[in-house]
């Protein structure tokens, strides 16, 4: 029988393959890109100088590795940070207050507060006017570090919100600036990359399928290096290197090279390619509503999930990708559909995404306090955590490369075509659409009246 390759449409997908304080942001959070600190390296992967993202997974099939982890933290954890809680309440005046002091005597930020207190999420964010403070409240629990360098909760196993992610997100949309319209990222092939993988689709005569290796590997080679763009946001802190690391690692479920039970792959699906078309899977935030006070010193963020979704873009034979877009084929929309309606259950397989979930979460409530004066509602001044020479998030190597990453899988005749993509977050648009609902049942501000920070210790920063 003879085999056939039609130009483009390759029925192996082409994408890209890993997992992705200075100073002051220390412990358990900072260790340096290669690995080199105390701790294993920072969320299992590591960039180098040159910006080239690599993959650095410890593998715990058992999860033996994670529950001793679990319990030796759990030991070591002041109880009361280790008790669950459905809200736990965080002050950024006296968050900062508290660094402020630290920093002063020549000491490093404690894990508690990197670690926000052990909050699993942000969900609510209360302003008080008369006491001049702002205070960030959700879900929390005791944590621990596991073997990729992910800070986890013991009990749900979901990231823990971090310190560098809040103050990217509050430092993005400050006072009085209205901030970046996106924040995200994509991972693209080059213009010459993509003429070059025409050129050898034309060049290649497949007489059998035995051959797939062999021009998966040739169509790898002539991709070279997918080109990392980053918007909104410092490239080289924590925050940037979530959206890259799960825009990439979410490319590998989609070529079926990662597993979760449930999940279908666009490679389960895809029947044939679409010629001289480039795949496109971006992230972007879902929620029923973004619960606003009447008095709008209050917002909750209802429901909340991350949604996957595709359109397809032509490239012509040099590699130019042209602008008019269209709807992706049936196999990329039954993937992209999976992907969201299963995503907790992949997030708690692969903490990434469970660390992307909250950067979007930290970002909309970011813009949100922006866009309503908080700062200037409240009198708080966020002049040490909002400044980077005095707590620094940009300490990781900026993300500029990943390798191409290809697996060929044939259906009728064909070899399918790459993949290209992001993480695409409009904090602004978010903040001004038809999600943000008037809360008229009183709850929202209920929430925030039941707070008594008069109540609190000189040096109590959060709470249950």
């Amino acid at each position: 029988m003879k085999w056939s390759l039609v130009k483009f449409a390759l029925v192996g997908l082409v994408t890209f393959a890993v997992s992705v304080g200075m100073g002051t942001l220390s412990s358990i959070h900072a260790q340096d890109d290669g690995g080199g600190g105390a701790g294993p390296p920072p969320g299992g992967i590591r960039v180098d100088a040159d910006g080239i993202l690599r993959n650095r997974q410890v593998l715990d099939p058992t999860g033996q590795l994670t529950r001793q982890r679990a319990n030796q933290a759990m030991a070591s954890l002041n109880r009361d940070l280790a008790t669950p809680s459905p809200l736990r309440k965080v002050s950024l005046a006296r968050l900062q207050s508290q660094i402020a002091s630290l920093l002063e005597n020549g000491q490093e930020i404690p894990e508690d507060m990197l670690s926000m207190a052990g909050l699993t999420r942000v969900t609510h964010v209360f302003c008080y006017p008369e006491s001049g403070d702002i205070v960030l409240a959700g879900p929390a629990e005791g944590y621990f570090q596991d073997a990729n360098g992910y800070i986890r909760g013991v009990q749900s196993g979901m990231p823990i919100v971090q310190l560098q992610d809040v103050l990217a997100a509050l430092r993005a949309y400050p006072q009085g600036n209205s901030g970046p319209q996106e924040v995200g990222c994509t991972i693209d092939p080059t213009a010459e990359g993509l003429a070059r993988m025409q050129q050898f689709s034309s060049s290649v005569n497949m007489t059998s399928p035995n051959q797939a290796p062999a021009i998966a590997e040739g169509v790898r080679q002539a991709l070279g290096m997918q080109t990392v763009t980053v918007m909104g946001m410092p490239a080289n802190t924590h925050f940037a290197h979530v959206l890259v690391e799960a825009d990439y690692r979410m490319k590998l479920y989609g070529l079926g090279l990662n597993r979760v039970p449930g999940l279908v792959s666009y490679v389960d699906k895809i029947k044939s390619g679409s010629k001289n078309a480039l795949v496109r899977w971006f992230f972007a935030p879902q929620y029923d509503s973004l619960l606003v006070s009447e008095n709008e010193l209050a917002v909750s963020l209802v429901g909340g999930t991350v949604e996957l979704m595709t359109e397809e873009e032509s490239v012509d034979q040099f590699g130019n990708r042209g602008e008019a877009r269209k709807a992706a084929n049936k196999a990329s929309l039954a993937f992209c559909e999976s992907f969201t309606k299963n995503y907790s259950k992949v997030a708690s397989f692969d903490p990434v995404f469970g660390e992307l979930q909250n950067c979007m979460d930290l970002a909309v409530l970011a813009a949100f306090m922006q866009n309503k004066d908080y700062y200037g509602v409240s009198g708080l001044v966020l002049d040490v955590l909002g400044d980077e020479d005095k707590v620094s998030i940009r300490t990781r190597n900026a993300v500029k490369h990943v390798e191409s990453v290809v697996t060929a899988v044939f259906r009728n005749n064909q070899l399918i075509t790459p993949v290209s993509g992001g993480v695409v977050v409009r904090p602004l648009d978010e903040v001004q659409s038809e999600t943000v609902s008037v809360d008229t049942t009183g709850k929202t501000d209920k929430l925030r009246d039941q707070i008594k920070l008069s109540n609190l210790s000189d040096n109590q920063w959060w709470w249950d």
